[in-house]
């Protein structure tokens, strides 16, 4: 018998998950049944006629936990109301080991989709890369790492040749972990990950040999190793900064000075506001040069300006460093850029991402969501390594 639970909370091979968030949970277990029958190295198809589902209201993080029968309150001690679907999330993209994005739905450029009938939605490989700031005719070869860090991979030669080919979706429509999407007949590594953990692209650098029967990169001592090639050792673990889709910057806390404190410095350095003007001005971007800004909590907007009304709300946009937080701030959020509503009054939140868009603009508009303890709770779960991408896809529990 199914452990239902299990199913859907890890199951990575199908986009029907986007179109049953916020249906009745017996349609929820019906999908995943037809779903894990379903997997192949060539994943099918959405049903043709199937019916799209009403856009989800909730957060993605309390829709997610809702989606398995959890009462929809996330709890990151307790993976089995949902926090598991939620941890991991942040799938780090390296070019020559730096890195240089996070692939998830949340932080994607401006790309447009392709509309599936029965509402999925996929991407493509060669215009994520470009959206990135990846020229695709510099690359080399694009390594994708999976569950048990194994590896499937794409030649630039391959990507250029096809590049409507190769596609990539969302575990759940607009959240979720990275899928892996096409079919890997006569590639020079026809491996299926399913799962995508991380990217690695090689442009300058050799490409690492993949090891032919383990499907892994090899370490000095002969063994699969997890380690990035090439890599500068760090990790964009803080609020990620980006400007038409390329990552500018992200918060370390040893690189905010006193020069960015708003007002005066208080005697707990966690409770000290900063300036989010002066922050980004120091990567470079001027915030009333910008057409239209969104801050991201996980794959969820909840505040939305132009940038010369984020400029002039800039004395009441400051934020603090939370104690453990890894350069993720908390940022004062004016009532006027979020969400309307009864009752909606400026708020602190905690933020994964902050997007400015001027030479190009949102593909959607995606809709507001609340600040709520929901989305505070995906920011710091989203960072979280719950051991999936170390675990064989039998070894999960």
């Amino acid at each position: 018998m199914y452990d239902l639970r299990a199913l859907i909370g890890h199951m990575p091979c199908t986009d029907g998950e986007a179109r049953m968030v916020g249906l009745l949970r017996p349609l929820m277990i019906a999908g995943v049944l037809t779903s894990a029958l379903a997997c192949s190295k060539k994943t099918p198809e959405p049903t043709a006629g199937a019916k799209s589902a009403p856009r989800a209201v909730p957060p993605a993080a309390a829709a997610a936990a809702a989606a398995i029968g959890g009462d929809g309150k996330l709890d990151p001690n307790d993976p089995k109301h949902g926090t598991r679907r939620l941890m991991g999330l942040d799938a780090p993209v390296y070019v020559d080991g730096k890195q240089v994005a996070v692939l998830r739905a949340g932080e994607i450029p401006a790309l447009t989709p392709i509309e599936l009938e029965g509402g999925g939605r996929r991407y493509k490989i060669y215009d994520y890369v470009k959206g990135i700031g990846v020229a695709p005719e510099s690359i080399k070869s694009v390594h994708f790492h999976g569950n048990n860090d194994r590896i499937a991979s794409l030649e630039g030669s391959e990507l250029r040749k096809e590049k409507d080919r190769f596609l990539f979706s969302f575990i759940s429509g607009n959240t979720g972990t990275p899928l892996q999407k096409w079919d890997t007949d006569d590639l020079k590594n026809e491996f299926v990950i399913h799962e995508i953990r991380r990217v690695t692209i090689y442009v300058s650098k050799p490409s690492p040999a993949i090891h032919p029967q383990r499907q892994c990169h090899v370490g000095a001592d002969g063994d699969c190793t997890d380690e990035i090639p090439y890599s500068d050792g760090v990790t964009a673990k803080g609020t990620r900064v980006y400007v038409d889709g390329k990552m500018v910057g992200f918060v370390k806390r040893r690189n905010v000075g006193d020069e960015m404190i708003a007002g005066a410095a208080a005697g707990d350095p966690s409770e000290t506001r900063y300036s989010l003007a002066k922050l980004v001005a120091g990567m470079g971007v001027e915030i009333a040069a910008f057409d239209t800004v969104e801050i991201m909590a996980g794959d969820d907007v909840i505040a939305r300006a132009t940038g010369e009304e984020l400029a002039a709300l800039a004395p009441r946009t400051t934020f603090t460093l939370p104690k453990h937080g890894h350069g993720k701030l908390k940022l004062h959020v004016p009532a006027r850029i979020q969400a309307q509503g009864t009752g909606v009054a400026d708020r602190d939140a905690l933020v994964s991402a902050v997007l400015f868009y001027k030479a190009t603009s949102p593909a959607t508009k995606r809709d507001l969501v609340t600040i709520s303890e929901d989305t505070d709770l995906s920011v710091q779960l989203a960072a979280i390594d719950d051991a999936r991408g170390r675990l064989g896809r039998g070894e999960q529990q």
